[in-house]
């Protein structure tokens, strides 16, 4: 992390979650302290290394805060670059935030112009990140597969790189609006839950609820072995092309994919 010169640094330290990073965008921006000397940083499970001689401050996660982010670039910027801001916070790069954080005072100014000056190295970051998570969370729209649990309930297990649940479980609740399913980030324990003709809500789970998640019923078990079969039956072993496969469908993709185990 490149640190400012002169005056002491202030490290903004956020919870990795849409509303925890906005909040320190708000709180960060609040103090007038000046851009060049205040950095964001999530700060991994394990713990990060600090920086000497600069002021930590520990950012309280606040909904109203980070709502008022949000609308203040779509009305002073664009639409189009509030949707790539928040999109590249949900990378999983170490970064985003402080990333996030130094674009905007070049937006604020050039407003929707910015995201075309890729010659600043935390524009590019962030076009970077964000087109990452998008075109994961694209493939993960083909790729995911649903279960039948006890109960009718659907599950869809998946461990993306980034943190794409708010991303994709919006297009799944457009599709089966009729059905009771849950969306399951197996790397992050946490799930998105939908209710028949209820919005999806997210949170956490537990290691008695993940371990709840794998009793398939019997019709969903019979199911799968004829997938499985239809998928071994309409492969030509002469034309099988492993490169290429790797190619289409990285191995990432592949943890919870029925036809692939």
């Amino acid at each position: 992390m490149l640190l400012g010169q002169g005056k002491q640094n202030r490290i903004y330290e956020c919870e990795d979650t849409l509303e925890g990073i906005l909040s320190g965008i708000y709180q960060a921006w609040d103090a007038v302290y000046g851009h060049e000397y205040i950095h964001l940083t999530v700060p991994s499970a394990g713990g990060g290394d600090m920086v000497l001689f600069s002021e930590y401050h520990t950012v309280i996660p606040d909904a109203k805060q980070a709502n008022k982010v949000v609308k203040t670039i779509r009305k002073k910027v664009s639409e189009e670059v509030c949707e790539i801001l928040l999109g590249a916070l949900y990378s999983k790069n170490p970064d985003k935030a402080d990333a996030v954080y130094h674009v905007l005072p070049g937006a604020f100014c050039m407003g929707s112009r910015v995201m075309g000056n890729l010659t600043d190295p935390y524009v590019r970051a962030v076009f970077e990140m964000n087109r990452n998570v998008q075109h994961e969370a694209h493939e993960y729209l083909g790729f995911l597969r649903f279960e039948e649990q006890e109960e009718g309930i659907l599950l869809a297990r998946f461990a993306p790189k980034n943190d794409l649940l708010e991303i994709v479980a919006p297009h799944f609740e457009d599709r089966f609006p009729e059905e009771n399913f849950i969306i399951y980030d197996t790397s992050r324990k946490r799930a998105a839950f939908h209710q028949k003709n209820h919005e999806f809500f997210l949170r956490g789970l537990s290691e008695e609820e993940d371990k709840q998640f794998f009793q398939v019923t019997s019709k969903e078990m019979d199911f799968q072995k004829m997938w499985k079969l239809f998928v071994e039956t309409i492969a030509v072993e002469d034309r099988e092309n492993k490169k290429l496969q790797r190619s289409l469908l990285p191995y990432h993709f592949r943890k919870y994919m029925t036809e692939m185990h």
